[in-house]
C-alpha cells in the first residue's frame, strides 16, 4: 500500500477513535446499538493505544476524548477525564511488566481493564452526578465486549503488521 509508507498504526488507531468517538456521541433512537458499540470499542482503542503504543502524546489525546465524553454526555467535568488519566498514570507506571505477558494474557487484561472502567464511570456518574446505574446496560457492554473484543484484537494485530 502506498499511504502505508506515510501513515504509521498510531495514526490508524487515532482516526478509528475519531470515528468511533463520533459514532459514541451522536445518539440516535433506533440505533442505540451502534452507539454503545462505538462506546465499548472506543474503551477497547483507548486502553489498547495505552498498552502496545505508549508515548507523551496519549496524554493530550488521553485528555481531549476525556474531556468530550464528559462534556457531550453529561455537561460537566467528571469520570471518563479523570478515569483515562488514571488509568494512563498506571499504565506508565506497570508497562515494564507489560513486557513479559503473553498474547492471550494482554487480550484478557485489556477486556478486564475495560470492563473496569466502564463499571467505574458508571459509578462515579451514578455518585457525583445522580446518573442512574443501570445494570441492564452494563450487561449490555460487558457482553458487547466479551463478543466483539477477540475479533477486534485480531484485527489490532494485524494493523499492527502495517
Amino acid at each position: 500500500m502506498l499511504l502505508s509508507r506515510y501513515l504509521t498504526p498510531f495514526t490508524y488507531y487515532n482516526l478509528i477513535l475519531i470515528i468511533l468517538f463520533s459514532l459514541s456521541i451522536r445518539s440516535i433512537e433506533s440505533f442505540s446499538i451502534i452507539s454503545s458499540i462505538s462506546y465499548v470499542f472506543i474503551h477497547f482503542v483507548i486502553i489498547y493505544l495505552g498498552l502496545y503504543y505508549y508515548r507523551i502524546a496519549l496524554y493530550s489525546i488521553y485528555f481531549l476524548y476525556g474531556l468530550g465524553f464528559d462534556i457531550l454526555l453529561i455537561n460537566q467535568i467528571g469520570p471518563h477525564l479523570f478515569i483515562f488519566m488514571t488509568l494512563l498514570f498506571f499504565i506508565n507506571l506497570l508497562k515494564k511488566y507489560f513486557i513479559y505477558l503473553s498474547y492471550l494474557r494482554i487480550y484478557l487484561l485489556i477486556l478486564f481493564i475495560q470492563l473496569l472502567i466502564i463499571l467505574l464511570e458508571m459509578l462515579l456518574m451514578n455518585f457525583f452526578f445522580d446518573y442512574n446505574f443501570n445494570l441492564n446496560e452494563y450487561i449490555k457492554f460487558v457482553f458487547i465486549s466479551i463478543i466483539s473484543s477477540y475479533p477486534v484484537f485480531f484485527i489490532f494485530s494485524k494493523i499492527d503488521n502495517l
